[in-house]
């Protein structure tokens, strides 16, 4: 029962994938098909109202082994070094920028989801 139910959960995440990239090829959308994959996943989450166990289960062993998936990523930097280098001031400036409005975002949001809950209805 527990191999079914990481299996099915883990086809849910595969079909979510592969459902946006097709979107994606179809109407030649600017966006990664993994994105549009993920906002369907999600989007189907949020229609349940809360997450089936088995996208749980299936999603289980990938987020256990997430660390092997950034090895493309830094070897990619190790790999453009140079470009990397002489872009050094503006990457740090968009890491910097990107995280402080993704601070504030998150704190505003926050604040506000914390306003209504307080809020008596």
């Amino acid at each position: 029962m527990h191999v079914t139910s990481t299996l099915t959960g883990w086809l849910i995440i595969v079909g979510c994938y592969l459902v946006g990239e097709f979107l994606v090829l179809v109407t030649d959308l600017p966006l990664p098909g993994a994105l549009i994959g993920l906002l369907l996943l999600l989007g189907g989450l949020l229609l349940r109202q809360r997450p089936p166990e088995t996208v749980g289960r299936g999603a289980q062993p990938l987020l256990s082994h997430m660390s092997v998936l950034f090895v493309p990523a830094v070897i990619g930097v190790g790999l453009f070094w140079a470009e990397v280098r002489e872009n050094a001031l503006g990457i740090a400036l968009a890491l910097v920028a990107t995280t402080i409005v993704a601070l504030g975002a998150t704190a505003w949001f926050a604040q506000r989801l914390l306003i209504k809950a307080k809020r008596p209805d």
